[in-house]
């Protein structure tokens, strides 16, 4: 500890004392945030030099929580194929993928898509990337018929737990605070049991942490087809507690679904410049650019993530833009610096 005392008193102690203590209760994403913040203090010092020992430190940390993640992801993916729920098992394996530079983790996430992807396909009828924002399953009396844990070794509210340590910041705290019945809920809307989410939903809310419940309706209504609805319950939820980074998340996807990238940007720059999930905004950020016919753009902006916990999935995305405009040395650099020994 002497190391980062050296650097910056005890605030380096604090993030690594607070960033260990989070990791310990398996709070990995919130683990992660302080870590990365710790690092952000460290690079924006003021003192002219960079203890690249703690930035190592601190990096180190940082992906253990990502290789942590990743595991959650993995096993949520092996519940969700025990459900039979294949779209989610691949959202899951995919976001477990981008996570991790572990190779046997990345290794075991690409065997169980080949084999997902080997199967007869299927129609889906979710826009995969809304797919990410869902909550989830039943009242408990009706555990047998609502959730399908029964044929898992996770119980429902075990489950429950696992989806929700991947929210972001202090949402996890909320949401683990929020009652069975709201679990429940959960697990519906996730199992895409609509009719009875809505249900479980208006049962439970009794007008507090009304930003979560307009956030979770608007999220079922969309996925349910209402996207005019989804779009107004979302708008409340953002009046009701700007701070709430998920219904923000939940709008812009629903934009983007709607072919409304304009609309899309401009709200993702905002939330960029409050600083609301800035890292995953200017990836979707990046991704609209480069829906939109603005290379540069995305390239600019992907090239700005290479410096983040995102690096991976920044460097897949900018790879094929680069090859496609001709610069060949800028995608060497890249695919040998973030891509070597992945498939493309």
């Amino acid at each position: 500890m002497a190391l980062f005392s050296r650097l910056f008193s005890k605030n380096a102690e604090d993030f690594i004392a607070k960033g260990d203590r989070l990791f310990a209760e398996q709070r990995f994403f919130e683990a992660r945030n302080v870590f990365e913040d710790g690092l952000q203090r460290l690079l924006n010092g003021k003192n002219g030099s960079t203890d690249q020992d703690v930035v190592a430190a601190f990096r180190q940390k940082i992906a253990r929580a990502n290789t942590a993640l990743a595991e959650l992801n993995l096993e949520a993916a092996q519940h969700a194929l025990s459900l039979g729920t294949d779209d989610k098992a691949t959202e899951h394996l995919e976001l477990a993928i981008s996570l991790t530079d572990d190779a046997l983790l990345r290794e075991k996430a690409e065997v169980m898509l080949k084999s997902i992807a080997a199967k007869p396909n299927e129609t889906n009828e979710i826009t995969p990337a809304l797919k990410s924002c869902h909550s989830c399953s039943s009242p408990a009396s009706e555990i047998q018929a609502g959730t399908g844990c029964e044929d898992s070794n996770l119980s429902p509210m075990d489950y429950y737990d696992l989806l929700i340590r991947q929210l972001p910041g202090e949402m996890y705290n909320r949401y683990a605070e929020l009652g069975e019945e709201f679990a429940y809920m959960y697990l519906a809307s996730s199992n895409d049991d609509h009719k009875e989410a809505l249900k479980l939903l208006e049962n439970w809310f009794d007008g507090t942490s009304r930003d979560i419940y307009s956030y979770e309706k608007g999220m079922i209504l969309y996925r349910s087809g209402h996207a005019k609805p989804a779009e107004a319950c979302l708008l409340e939820a953002i009046r009701e507690n700007a701070a709430n980074p998920l219904p923000h998340l939940g709008l812009v996807l629903l934009l983007i679904d709607g072919s409304r990238l304009e609309e899309a940007a401009i709200h993702l720059d905002d939330m960029i410049a409050n600083s609301v999930l800035p890292e995953q905004s200017l990836l979707l950020r990046a991704e609209v650019a480069e829906q939109s016919g603005d290379l540069d753009g995305a390239i600019e902006r992907y090239a700005v993530l290479l410096q983040t916990p995102l690096a991976r999935a920044a460097a897949e995305k900018l790879y094929p833009i680069l090859m496609h405009c001709g610069r060949q040395d800028d995608a060497d650099t890249i695919f040998k610096r973030y891509l070597k020994g992945c498939c493309h």
